[in-house]
């Protein structure tokens, strides 16, 4: 499947989640991006801070709006008990990253229960797109969750990779006039994610 990758020496990258947002760059990276607020990435993003104290996740969840659009959700998915065990941000991305690879576990399994029924042809093609769509995305979570510990730039970079995969999925519905609650929230969710793993981890690479 297709996804755009960025010319590792261009000056300037467009935030994924905000194509109006554009973050200066070095010549040696890509998906980099400078903030003024670089100062609070050392205080949200420390390896050695909790990630479990409340503060932590409200700085998560408010630190890129324009990223993680959903404080909402984002505080009720950093809250969960089996995210607030993490000891520090980097099994605190991991742990997001499995819970939203098995979020697209659940709905990749009710995809292939829909392509076991009757269904028009047109449909049915856009139900394989979605579950080639799906199976990305869990292997993709999983991958982000992964390499945080290893190199943080190639997690922020996977985890912006996702999102134009959820598009495939979202313009296969639509071609095939194919309206399911089930899918469209779980298009939902697979955005969700992504920008999670990019916000959580842009300050990291």
């Amino acid at each position: 499947m297709s996804a755009f990758i960025p010319e590792p020496n261009q000056a300037t990258s467009i935030n994924p989640f905000n194509p109006n947002k554009t973050y200066k760059m070095s010549s040696q990276t890509h998906l980099v991006p400078t903030f003024t607020l670089f100062f609070l990435s050392l205080v949200v993003f420390s390896p050695s801070t909790a990630s479990a104290d409340k503060k932590l996740v409200v700085k998560i969840c408010h630190a890129h709006k324009d990223i993680i659009r959903d404080t909402e959700r984002c505080l009720k998915t950093l809250s969960k008990p089996e995210i607030v065990v993490a000891h520090d941000i980097n099994q605190l991305v991991d742990l997001v990253m499995k819970d939203g690879a098995s979020k697209a576990k659940k709905t990749l399994d009710v995809i292939k229960e829909m392509m076991k029924k009757p269904t028009s042809p047109a449909a049915l093609t856009a139900l394989k797109t979605c579950a080639k769509v799906y199976r990305y995305c869990v292997n993709g979570f999983k991958l982000v969750g992964q390499e945080i510990y290893v190199d943080a730039l190639t997690a922020n970079y996977d985890a912006a990779l996702i999102r134009p995969e959820v598009d495939l999925c979202v313009k296969a519905l639509q071609a095939a006039k194919l309206d399911e609650a089930q899918l469209a929230e779980g298009n939902v969710e697979l955005n969700f994610y992504s920008a999670l793993g990019y916000g959580m981890t842009v300050d990291l690479s």
